[in-house]
């Protein structure tokens, strides 16, 4: 697998709102453990099966629920033994669901601390960004302490603090086995790579941003921290930013079709760029 954006979806929040059936996609692996469950092509939430509970990571948005829900099922879970949501940054897309699915579920939430000021600081900013859009305002449950591993299960987490797109933004690296030789693997997700919340013209606008948030991105993005974790499955936050779908059906355990190291730094190589064009570097 290398490194390659995909297509952006055209008028996203409109076709959620009114035909999100337009954004279906079914449920498909995309490593040991894990697997795509948002059920729309648009913004990814991914299933780990920990072995003594499920683990969701991010819960898309509340209009979508439904097919996360059907995606579930699809594969063969329960979406109700989900017993924690880790939340990757405070943005509806990625967390507008998850009143729901926790007043269903019953898991347990979870999120940084500067995220979880930012969705009481600036609900405009957050969950509320559209009047169309469902707001289903939450708490956390618990907050991330960052690089401090987090074991579910057979499985152990790891949130790391990127902030840039939010204040409060976090990747999430979790350890899994490889099926066929029993190595170990490192499954990640860079939790808030956009950087249409970076631009000078959003920070204008914006009660909680400032470009100081943009600097640490660069930085943590070009920096030696992220990329000496050998990641080796590197999964987006939205499909567009890593082209995935192009392989949708076609995991097997001995051919593991998302696995290529290089695909970590090269995203982040690109993502940094995108944020020093914001700056005007």
């Amino acid at each position: 697998m290398t490194f390659k954006t995909g297509a952006q979806v055209p008028h996203p929040v409109d076709t959620l709102v009114w035909r999100p059936w337009e954004l279906a996609l079914a449920p498909f692996q995309v490593a040991p453990r894990t697997y795509y469950v948002s059920g729309q092509r648009w913004v990814g939430a991914y299933l780990v099966d920990a072995g003594a509970e499920l683990v969701l990571v991010d819960a898309g948005p509340a209009e979508s629920l439904y097919l996360l829900l059907d995606a579930n099922w699809q594969l063969g879970f329960d979406p109700r033994c989900i017993g924690k949501i880790f939340v990757s940054h405070a943005h509806f897309d990625h967390c507008g669901a998850v009143a729901q699915l926790r007043a269903l579920t019953g898991a347990e939430v979870w999120m940084s601390a500067e995220d979880a000021a930012f969705l009481r600081a600036c609900p405009a900013e957050t969950l509320g960004v559209d009047p169309r859009l469902a707001v289903f305002p939450f708490e956390p449950d618990r907050l991330y302490a960052s690089g401090e591993p987090l074991r579910v299960g057979e499985v152990v987490f790891t949130p790391l603090l990127t902030p840039g797109h939010t204040p409060g933004c976090t990747s999430l690296f979790w350890q899994v086995t490889h099926p066929v030789t029993g190595g170990p693997l490192t499954v990640a997700m860079r939790g808030g790579a956009g950087v249409n919340t970076m631009s000078d013209a959003y920070y204008t606008t914006s009660a909680c941003l400032t470009p100081d948030l943009r600097d640490r991105f660069i930085a943590d993005a070009e920096g030696e921290k992220l990329r000496s974790i050998p990641v080796d499955i590197t999964l987006p936050s939205h499909p567009n930013q890593i082209e995935i779908l192009d392989r949708v059906g076609s995991y097997a355990p001995d051919s593991q079709p998302y696995l290529d190291r290089a695909v970590w730094p090269a995203f982040l190589d690109f993502i940094a760029a995108r944020a020093r064009q914001e700056r005007g570097w």
